[in-house]
């Protein structure tokens, strides 16, 4: 069936146009607001014209490759991840999502789907696109949200607002990221439900350290694995040779991981060298192509440092030739999503390589971090 590709925002017209869709069966392709245009238009031309019978959505994800990647998601695996999230979290008669997560997320298209599925209400951010904290607030109390879904960013900001919530919101799930201690130190005194999952496997996996019902979780060599009906169909081209799952069946995620004897998930970190800042995946290697096509910059490592609102921050070590070009910010700025720019730059003389050849990141955001200089 062709698919509808829509660049998606937090507007009335496209959950109307994200509902209607589903509603009729017709495949999804959504992509996130606020790229460049030359991204825009590559993964516009990256959706083919028809797509398997069964597809429900196709979602952008970016990691290690350097470019976003495509992830079919059928609707029996949309399907199989309402229902499990509603078997933990359960749905009240009087229970409204507020939707502020972007509908090209499967976080947020998650929301629509599992409401649909439940005949209750997702409820559109009045501030649309631009988290509003103050605003978040105001019609979390007014609008009598029940539930809310956030990635840790959001919360420090509502968490710097002293934010007291009413007593009907019964859950605020929070994921998209590793959330820092010191941030769920300051929300105790909030429901809040700790979740686990990404893009290709439609949403959550785990809740509060544990599977939700109908997937298994494990762990193969270091890294988390995960089987189910959730499970994504697969890639498209480029990235289409690339496994959905081993031949047990596990998709065999980029993070590293613990499991406790009684089943309890531990999120150590990734494999691949994403940078996961504000809940958004920023791959090291497209910040690097960007820096190192600008006249002047001979090389470049870009990583994460820590920070305790976002997560991570984006900064990145460069090798020049002479002093740093004036218009460096602005330059990327053109070239870069808006999470995707680094926040701070360092010079280094060179840059260390591990035993295989390849950039040592570790080594290298060591020797950078007494040197980092804002950017943006």
């Amino acid at each position: 069936m062709t698919p509808l590709v829509l660049v998606t925002r937090l507007r009335p017209d496209d959950l109307a146009a994200v509902d209607a869709a589903l509603a009729a069966g017709r495949p999804l392709a959504l992509i996130p607001p606020r790229l460049p245009a030359d991204q825009t238009d590559r993964l516009r031309a990256a959706v083919p014209a028809e797509l398997p019978a069964g597809v429900a959505a196709v979602l952008f994800t970016s990691g290690s490759t350097g470019r976003h990647k495509a992830v079919l998601l059928d609707r029996a695996a949309l399907e199989a991840s309402a229902a499990a999230s509603a078997a933990v979290l359960g749905w009240r008669a009087d229970d409204r999502w507020l939707l502020c997560l972007s509908l090209a997320t499967v976080g947020g298209l998650s929301i629509v789907t599992r409401c649909r599925r439940a005949g209750r209400s997702a409820v559109l951010a009045d501030c649309g696109d631009h988290f509003d904290p103050a605003s978040i607030i105001d019609q979390i109390t007014r609008d009598r949200i029940t539930l809310v879904s956030l990635v840790p960013t959001m919360l420090a900001r509502l968490l710097d607002r002293d934010w007291r919530p009413p007593d009907h919101l019964r859950a605020v799930l929070l994921g998209g990221a590793s959330a820092p201690p010191p941030l769920l130190a300051r929300a105790r005194h909030l429901p809040l439900r700790r979740t686990y999952g990404m893009t290709e496997t439609a949403s959550h996996v785990a809740i509060d350290g544990h599977a939700v019902p109908g997937v298994e979780l494990a762990i193969r060599g270091g890294r988390i694995a995960v089987r189910g009906p959730v499970l994504f169909r697969g890639y498209l081209p480029p990235h289409d040779l690339l496994p959905a799952r081993d031949a047990d069946g596990w998709f065999i995620t980029a993070d590293r991981g613990e499991l406790g004897a009684d089943g309890t998930l531990t999120v150590i970190g990734r494999t691949d060298g994403a940078i996961i800042t504000g809940g958004a995946n920023v791959d090291p290697a497209t910040i690097e192509a960007a820096l190192t096509a600008i006249p002047g910059i001979d090389a470049a490592c870009a990583f994460g440092v820590p920070d305790p609102d976002w997560g991570e921050r984006v900064a990145a070590a460069i090798v020049t030739r002479g002093e740093l070009p004036p218009d460096l910010a602005s330059t990327l700025r053109a070239r870069l999503a808006p999470h995707e720019l680094p926040r701070r730059i360092a010079v280094l003389a060179h840059l260390p390589l591990g035993p295989g050849g390849k950039l040592d990141r570790v080594e290298i955001a060591r020797r950078a971090s007494s040197l980092l200089q804002p950017l943006v």
